[in-house]
């Protein structure tokens, strides 16, 4: 696709339409999620959008992130993967069970980004040759970030739900049994360390210096990400972690694991620009 496409009423009218479904998805999740009596079964019409807007999103991130031959890795284009990304992986798991506690987040976050990158195109860094490596190394990365980016919420669900319980606040009943988020909070955990792991070996095939900047920081805060995932996870099935406890230490990699990528994308390209 051509720049001159993603400056034409066309593109523009379908990021509105998409950001509509995103932020109209993201109500809907919130209203399901404070009614629990309607929570038992995924929406199909719920479930239904929310796949058609992520599947505007990626015809839109496939129109701005190739330029001919070049392939967008700026900071926009990346936060906007991501984000897409993630409202994949809830829409795909809401045909099984519902993640409205997740989707009311989610879906107007990756709305958001789509819309402050339509509005602001700004591209970045532009890479002209993406060797196999490369490509299943970003790959790998954006599925771990979306991962454990999820894990992250479902974290700060479970957090702000014991903060009520402690306080004997009304209305702090669970959207899920508190078992079902244990197990998707690992489940995402699981599965994003796995990624995680790849992508770091992955990253090793195309580095081709340390002198890029940023790259020192990137690969030591990834590095130490990946080490409290692990032990978290021994935490997990060694000494019975759970709550609180796996919540913040959850909490803690993806912070670390935030700034590593996004944060030292934002020194280099905004910062240091």
């Amino acid at each position: 696709m051509s720049e001159s496409f993603q400056a034409s009423p066309t593109f523009m009218l379908l990021a509105l339409l998409t950001g509509f479904l995103y932020f109209a998805n993201g109500l809907r999740a919130r209203t399901r999620v404070r009614d629990l009596n309607q929570t038992s079964k995924p929406e199909t019409l719920s479930t239904t959008l929310g796949l058609v807007a992520c599947l505007g999103h990626g015809f839109l991130l496939k129109t701005s992130l190739f330029q001919g031959d070049a392939v967008s890795l700026g900071l926009l284009p990346m936060l906007s993967v991501t984000a897409f990304a993630m409202a994949l992986v809830i829409a795909l798991n809401q045909l099984r069970r519902p993640m409205n506690h997740l989707a009311q987040v989610v879906f107007p976050l990756a709305g958001l980004t789509l819309m402050i990158q339509t509005v602001y195109p700004g591209q970045g860094p532009m890479r002209v040759e993406v060797a196999p490596a490369l490509t299943l190394h970003i790959t790998l990365s954006i599925l771990a970030y979306s991962l454990l980016a999820l894990g992250a919420l479902q974290a700060l669900y479970l957090t702000w739900h014991d903060q009520r319980m402690k306080q004997k606040q009304s209305g702090a009943s669970l959207f899920l049994p508190i078992q079902t988020l244990d197990t998707l909070l690992f489940e995402s955990i699981w599965i994003g360390l796995i990624a995680l792991t790849l992508s770091i070996g992955t990253g090793f095939l195309f580095m081709d210096s340390l002198a890029v900047p940023g790259l020192i920081h990137h690969t030591i805060l990834t590095a130490m990400a990946w080490l409290v995932f692990v032990i978290l996870l021994w935490g997990r099935y060694r000494l019975g972690w759970r709550g609180s406890l796996a919540a913040a230490w959850t909490l803690l990699g993806f912070i670390l694991l935030a700034l590593g990528y996004f944060g030292s994308k934002f020194v280099v390209e905004v910062v240091l620009r």
